[in-house]
């Protein structure tokens, strides 16, 4: 068998508990999460096993079995990692959900997981949670870490200590209790559920299984071939597939050493605290770092001595790896840090293929593209310009409600992902969603993607979604970034009390207008927006208009707006 295929059969015959436990054979001393919380501490990787296994041992002392769901919403801390190692070690299924999810959202989750654990930090969770606390459902343990949330006297109620406390009993009186367990599960068998924010508002719940993961992993190793013990940084939900992969799965697969970053309003301080050799962001992180590096003189950015200082501004002095994904991003952001010695590696992929499925890479960088297949994994563009994705890290399917699990590639192994793009010397370039092609009056078929990209070039404008579905030509709805713009009418004297008044302005109405009129003239004629109105509200999350991925939610935002886009057209 050749080295090539060894790394192959080696993933489909492993499981994250056996890669997990590998690290604390081989590695005990060395570090493997480190959290610079409220109480900083590293864990070495034997420290971690002892950890995860208390933990296991206490999430069966409450029940939890192999096959059932476990819910989490806790923050990026050593503990949320912990407890989800733990659960896949007793074959159960962890979920971790993001912290911005409705009580009605949340319902729906536990409803549709058939949860029996759920595990929180604390009160604001708490009360995202208390609709699931006040109908009837499979809960029947809710494990609190911060114990002075737990207000009231609901019997399902743990707390963090007294579930290691459960924990270390049940191994006094059972010590293999939880290798037994580990030993028992099978690549085959799920590992993770993620439920996709949808743009539609619809949430899908994507079962991965071990097989899955360690392939993703795996294969993921074969083109970044990282440097063991190399630091990471875990800062984005872990409910985002780009996370768990990098700060978890690939993490224990290549002995990474991990830190958390609970809050990502101070990345920057993470970032240098952390200086991770392999760092994933979406464009908006990467724009807001452009931006804290431009605020430094030029004249420090010039020598070799001067760039170095000017990547380590930004925690980025050892990175080899810094990626972008989940959305295009800007040209000027890729050239920017290209001067100051980081160049990003652009990649795509799904929740549904786990993570990354194409990649550019050193010695294969396409800027522009999302790059090359990683190893084992085939892509191709149908007949209608969408891509299909075959190999082991495409899904086991989606979680039904009766708990089977529905597949979600075709009969010949395909997964239609949706995207459309084009395939060049293997390099894929996506163009849009192809439920979100837009085909003119004229038949004309556009991609709003690129056309929101080209408005959003300028950095007054923060949202952007064209319209134009079956109408003469396309309008835009605008909304202004809610950091650059009060920062660019300070700058300029301008004077306002609100939104309202800064979208209202005359000098920024001005700019906008050249910013829509510079970004026509880079856009083909049946691509240019011809109407627009500047919103003088933010889109958000709590408002339904974003997705916790920060992806547009178009069907709301059309629904939302349906009367301004109509003043649009009869202007």
């Amino acid at each position: 068998m050749s080295a090539s295929e060894a790394w192959v059969t080696a993933a489909l015959e492993t499981t994250v508990p056996q890669l997990f436990s590998r690290n604390a054979a081989e590695f005990p001393q060395r570090p493997a999460l480190t959290d610079a919380g409220r109480e900083p501490r590293t864990w070495t990787w034997a420290e971690a096993q002892r950890e995860v296994h208390t933990l296991a041992a206490g999430l069966a002392a409450l029940g939890l079995q192999r096959g059932q769901t476990m819910l989490i919403m806790m923050a990026n801390r050593a503990e949320h990692w912990l407890i989800d190692v733990a659960a896949t070690h007793l074959g159960a299924v962890p979920s971790t959900l993001y912290p911005t999810l409705s009580q009605d959202q949340v319902h729906y989750i536990a409803q549709h997981s058939r949860a029996r654990v759920v595990v929180l930090d604390g009160a604001d969770q708490l009360r995202r949670f208390s609709k699931v606390l006040r109908n009837a459902s499979t809960v029947e343990h809710i494990v609190v870490l911060d114990e002075a949330a737990m207000v009231g006297a609901d019997h399902r109620f743990r707390t963090w200590e007294r579930l290691r406390l459960l924990g270390e009993q049940r191994l006094r009186d059972d010590p293999e209790l939880v290798r037994r367990a580990w030993s028992a599960v099978t690549p085959e068998h799920p590992a993770a559920i993620l439920y996709t924010s949808g743009t539609t508002g619809d949430q899908k719940g994507v079962v991965l299984t071990h097989r899955n993961i360690c392939f993703a992993a795996a294969a993921q190793h074969q083109v970044t071939q990282p440097e063991r013990h190399a630091p990471r940084l875990c800062y984005l939900p872990l409910a985002h597939i780009a996370e768990r992969m990098v700060g978890l799965y690939t993490a224990i697969h290549d002995v990474a050493h991990v830190h958390f970053c609970a809050d990502q309003g101070r990345i920057l301080a993470a970032l240098t605290r952390a200086r991770p050799t392999q760092f994933f962001a979406v464009p908006r992180t990467w724009e807001k770092l452009a931006a804290a590096l431009q605020e430094v003189p030029t004249e420090q950015n010039t020598s070799p001595q001067g760039l170095r200082e000017l990547r380590a501004r930004i925690g980025l002095d050892r990175a080899v790896w810094p990626s972008s994904g989940a959305a295009p991003i800007d040209n000027s952001v890729l050239e920017f840090f290209s001067t100051v010695g980081v160049d990003i590696f652009e990649l795509w992929g799904l929740t549904e293929t786990t993570g990354c499925v194409t990649t550019n890479r050193a010695g294969a960088r396409r800027p522009g593209t999302v790059g090359r297949a990683v190893p084992g994994v085939e892509v191709c563009v149908a007949a209608d310009g969408e891509v299909l994705v075959r190999g082991p890290l495409v899904c086991a399917g989606y979680l039904q409600p009766d708990g089977v699990i529905r597949p979600a590639a075709d009969a010949d192994g395909w997964l239609h992902t949706g995207d459309v793009g084009a395939l060049d010397d293997g390099f894929l370039t996506i163009t849009d969603r192809k439920k979100e092609l837009i085909i003119s009056a004229e038949g004309k078929n556009i991609a709003p993607a690129s056309v929101e990209r080209a408005l959003r070039a300028h950095p007054l404008i923060g949202h952007v979604l064209v319209f134009g579905d079956g109408r003469p030509y396309l309008v835009a709805l605008l909304v202004l970034d809610e950091d650059t713009a009060p920062q660019w009418a300070r700058e300029r004297g301008i004077t306002f009390l609100d939104r309202t008044e800064l979208a209202e302005h005359p000098a920024v109405r001005s700019e906008v207008e050249e910013a829509v009129r510079a970004a026509n003239d880079r856009l083909n004629p049946s691509a240019q927006v011809k109407r627009y109105r500047i919103l003088d509200q933010p889109w958000g999350i709590e408002g339904g208009e974003l997705t916790p991925t920060l992806k547009l939610k178009r069907r709301v935002i059309h629904e939302k707006y349906a009367d301004i886009i109509d003043q649009l057209y009869g202007e």
